[in-house]
């Protein structure tokens, strides 16, 4: 009897403690993606536990605490982690989603009106590799690792970036079975009263479910029999008949039915210094092609499936877009397929770590979101940046029993800049604690909890007011030019990708970044200079349109290294020169070129040599940077008619270099002082490391002083320069 009592009271309790039915959107609002739950506006904060053992479980003590703290400073997003792994039994036809409950109910017992978000892992659950080891991963360069051990007591994804067994991300087995266990927990969780709490699913995969392939950092995937199966079905649709291919791959021994992976050498092959030929390399490009649409593919269609399957509106997001800190393995395992992700209408957000490059995370840098954040709202979706970083507080010792005194100033201007950035971009974060699984959280102290408070209680009264970018600057990027660049690391991909854009940022200017492929959705007359950043493949429309409608009216175009060289079909230098406008030679520099910009004057090089090497040859270009070695002119602007042409034989590096550049294109300059700096929808915001007197110059002529010290942020009125947060 006693027992029934307490089961009809647990019954009961549940029941009064349960939510209504939740529903979630992300639409247009004010100028931005925006996401609604229930029909209100979200400020788009989320607080996160880890995936990682130790801390990942919300019922736990110490990830409670957690979750309890962001509760009480008004936090009512949140996300958890779940694998198919943690619910899904060998040798069992259902699924046991109790824990999945668990997970969520865990975070209502600390914030009982709290929207979840879970992180679901698609991956294969350990015992399914070992049960179909023809459906897993095989590398070009290296045998199947068996013995790399994942899962309890060891972290889930546990060795994923080495040669680890894994299901292939073209096994159709696995994509089928794990796509009829993700309906059913759809099915499943939607009637619990855990499920009314839950307003959208993450659907994760592949490393570190960010749907990079398997092991593609140190090796080469996939050259298993499901992989080479899809490669197959690939080529017949593409080519139709063994002819065509025979044809575009200038080669007699494959045919649609017998055509195999390409091995490490030919992935690696090129035949114009870091760029593959199309005409000689085609082979090899069209598996990476492949390669990267199976992963587009697979991530689709588990968003499709829990978006079909959710009886209410719910919100679907990916790990996917990461064009910064990529390891220069771009090809291997990057998102290349960014356009058909950014198209489909089964994703509603895109997301990733802030970037790891050391001078953009740290004090005084940037903090830049990893994916191109400008393309990604044109497309209406919305973009959280996952703030990870506690790692950088000074003291971090990870005592696992006594708690300490963890506040930094330094490292709070980091966190604050790292919270103020995406808010003020139109898009949001989530703080992704890995702090709990060493024995405390990573931002459980008073100061931090004040501060993230603030800033969320100041970005909720501005959800009503409309976005508009204030960027003059418009950095241009390409994916596409991956498959036909050497798919290892390279001198020009690190630089241009992570270093030079850092110090770009640092310039006292305010750029917007965006896709090749969306310059025609732009409205182009606010920017006064476009740098086209590393878009070294352009097709024949492409380039037509620049020549048309982008190099005009009066703006500074600049062509950073070898712009549109490739147009999908060969390598020309004179697409490159129809597009500088000027005259270009070829040069052989057999040692690490070093530049020696002119004025400002400075010095820069490279960490290899550069191949293809040019120099400007023309005698109607002002030189603005020469070769150390050689004084040939390796940076040249050039005055045209309706516009001004500066090509960049070597990327362009040095933030007083891009100053003076952007200065010349009339573009405003807010600080001098190699800060970073970025305005937007009215809202200036300055992050130093080194402090000092700093004078900022408002785009009304109006200019502010603030003495600042060291590790500063400070968030000012964009028109009057007052103060709105420090």
């Amino acid at each position: 009897m006693k027992l029934i009592c307490f089961l009809f009271l647990v019954c009961v309790g549940q029941a009064l403690y349960a939510q209504s039915p939740k529903s979630a959107v992300i639409r247009p609002d004010n100028g931005r993606p925006t996401l609604f739950v229930n029909g209100v506006a979200q400020t788009p904060t989320f607080y996160a536990l880890t995936h990682a053992y130790g801390g990942r479980w919300s019922w736990e003590e110490v990830p409670a605490r957690n979750l309890n703290n962001f509760c009480q400073i008004g936090f009512r997003l949140f996300q958890v982690d779940l694998w198919l792994e943690d619910i899904w039994a060998k040798n069992s036809d259902t699924l046991d989603i109790r824990k999945a409950q668990r997970q969520v109910r865990g975070v209502l017992d600390q914030c009982a009106d709290a929207s979840v978000v879970v992180r679901i892992h698609v991956n294969a659950p350990f015992w399914w590799n070992k049960a179909n080891p023809d459906e897993c991963t095989q590398f070009a360069d290296a045998l199947v690792d068996t013995t790399l051990k994942a899962g309890p007591p060891y972290h889930n994804e546990e060795h994923d970036i080495h040669a680890a067994l894994r299901a292939s991300l073209a096994s159709a087995k696995w994509k089928q079975e794990s796509g009829e266990k993700l309906v059913e927990l759809c099915r499943k969780l939607a009637k619990t009263p855990e499920g009314n709490a839950v307003i959208g699913m993450h659907v994760a995969g592949g490393i570190y479910g960010e749907w990079h392939y398997w092991g593609f950092i140190e090796h080469d995937p996939d050259t298993g029999p499901a992989m080479t199966t899809y490669f197959r079905n690939w080529l017949r649709t593409k080519y139709k008949t063994t002819q065509s291919l025979q044809k575009n791959w200038r080669t007699k021994d494959f045919t649609l039915d017998n055509a195999t992976v390409p091995t490490t050498v030919e992935r690696l092959r090129t035949q114009d210094g870091f760029f593959k030929d199309p005409v000689q390399e085609q082979r090899t490009i069209d598996y990476f092609n492949a390669q990267q649409q199976v992963v587009a593919d697979d991530a689709i269609y588990f968003c499709r499936l829990v978006k079909e399957t959710w009886p209410r509106p719910i919100v679907t997001g990916i790990f996917y877009g990461y064009l910064h800190m990529t390891f220069n393995r771009q090809t291997v395992g990057g998102h290349l397929f960014i356009r058909q992700i950014l198209d489909s209408p089964y994703i509603d957000y895109l997301s990733a770590p802030q970037t790891y490059w050391p001078d953009s995370r740290k004090a005084g840098g940037s903090g830049n979101s990893r994916g191109i954040i400008e393309s990604t709202l044109l497309h209406g979706k919305l973009w959280f940046d996952e703030i990870d970083n506690g790692y950088l507080h000074a003291k971090n010792d990870f005592e696992n029993i006594r708690y300490t005194e963890r506040y930094d100033s330094t490292y709070a201007s980091i966190i604050r800049r790292c919270a103020l950035l995406p808010l003020m971009r139109g898009i949001g974060y989530w703080f992704y604690d890995f702090g709990p699984q060493k024995g405390f959280g990573w931002w459980d102290n008073s100061k931090y909890l004040a501060s993230m408070k603030e800033e969320k209680q100041f970005f909720e009264k501005r959800l009503s007011i409309p976005y508009h970018s204030e960027a003059d600057v418009l950095y241009v990027w390409s994916q596409d030019v991956f498959y036909y660049l050497k798919s290892a690391p390279l001198p020009i991909t690190v630089n241009v990708i992570d270093h030079s854009i850092e110090q770009a940022l640092r310039s006292g200017t305010v750029g917007d970044q965006v896709y090749d492929f969306d310059l025609d959705r732009l409205n182009l007359d606010q920017y006064k200079a476009i740098v086209f950043m590393n878009v070294y493949k352009l097709t024949d429309t492409q380039r037509k349109f620049i020549k048309e409608k982008v190099a005009k009216n009066g703006r500074t175009i600049v062509w950073n290294y070898l712009t549109g060289y490739s147009n999908g079909d060969r390598l020309d230098l004179n697409f490159v020169k129809s597009l500088t406008g000027m005259n270009l030679e070829r040069t052989q520099v057999n040692q690490i070129p070093i530049v020696k910009f002119l004025k400002p004057s400075y010095t820069y090089k490279f960490n290899g040599i550069v191949e293809p090497m040019l120099v400007v040859n023309d005698k109607t270009t002002q030189t603005l940077a020469e070769l150390d070695e050689t004084r040939q002119a390796v940076i040249a602007r050039k005055q045209g008619e309706d516009y001004t042409s500066v090509f960049c034989a070597l990327p362009l590096n040095g933030t007083d270099g891009f100053r003076e550049v952007f200065r010349q294109a009339g573009c405003h300059i807010y600080n001098e002082q190699n800060d970073f700096t970025y305005a937007n929808s009215g809202l200036l915001l300055l992050h130093t490391k080194e402090g000092g007197l700093r004078t900022i110059r408002l785009k009304n002529g109006k200019a502010v002083r603030f003495p600042l010290k060291q590790g500063t942020n400070l968030l000012l009125n964009a028109t009057t320069g007052e103060v709105v947060l420090k």
